[in-house]
């Protein structure tokens, strides 16, 4: 039987012209995948909370680059509808259209199930989870309209396996992997992709900040969570470019799919 490729693939420019939503924009993740959108062609739109802070890290990540005809920063809280409508009104018209949502906006809470009040749980899955449905809500009829997008929730290898004192965060990350499931199932037949990426411990400022609030120096925390094949820390990089080529036009098969990025930690 003859191989049958049409075509490879342009690896170059991946997201030329697409406009890529990316909530959470203000995080460490969330600004070196809109680094790396934006060197394949993307249209970013930059989302967080303050608008202040957003348009702060638009301009520490991009320098001067004349970047305001390719990036739109927009105030928007994942558990206010009426501010994912108004950040999605103020998209389409900017560009009158959406193909990417990249969902990463998220809250970080420990505690034994003893200690974890119920606000703490209302914040986290409300943040964490309600707030990812709430844009796919919203942004799922553009979507259908064109008949075509990639959703991309972000996860956690926390909610593969268990962690001692984890138990709101990591019940908050299993449950995204489980939404992204019933997502893919129900949004498929509009052609809408819908995949979750779990990154392990990856180096940043706060996951090692963290540490220390518990007594945990640099050193062992990178002992403790390095991977169990590839014995290191993550790199932030290593996620954007997980995070391109699933939102791309070169995984048009791929939906359903939690992407773990964690160096082997949860396989043993």
């Amino acid at each position: 039987m003859s191989i049958v490729n049409s075509s490879v693939g342009d690896w170059r420019l991946l997201l030329s012209d697409k406009v890529v939503f990316v909530t959470g924009g203000a995080g460490w993740l969330a600004r070196h995948i809109a680094k790396t959108c934006y060197d394949h062609g993307a249209r970013l739109v930059l989302a967080d909370m303050n608008i202040d802070t957003i348009t702060k890290v638009k301009n520490e990540t991009f320098g001067l680059e004349n970047t305001d005809d390719r990036i739109l920063t927009v105030q928007l809280d994942v558990q206010n509808e009426e501010t994912i409508k108004k950040a999605i009104e103020l998209t389409l018209n900017k560009w009158n259209t959406i193909n990417v949502v990249i969902n990463t906006a998220a809250i970080f809470t420990l505690g034994f199930v003893e200690d974890v009040s119920a606000d703490d749980w209302s914040h986290i899955m409300n943040v964490n989870v309600r707030g990812y449905a709430l844009m796919v809500k919203h942004i799922a009829p553009i979507l259908k309209k064109q008949n075509s997008g990639s959703i991309i929730n972000f996860a956690s290898a926390a909610g593969l396996v268990a962690h001692s004192s984890f138990l709101p965060y990591s019940t908050s990350k299993a449950a995204i992997i489980q939404m992204t499931r019933n997502l893919a199932l129900d949004l498929g037949s509009f052609n809408i992709r819908v995949n979750s990426i779990s990154p392990g411990a990856i180096e940043s400022p706060t996951i090692y900040r963290t540490a220390a609030e518990t007594g945990v120096t640099k050193e062992q925390f990178d002992e403790q969570h390095a991977g169990k094949c590839i014995k290191r820390l993550g790199h932030v990089q290593e996620v954007a470019n997980m995070t391109v080529f699933l939102s791309s036009d070169l995984c048009p098969f791929m939906t359903g799919t939690n992407i773990v990025i964690d160096g082997g930690y949860t396989i043993v």
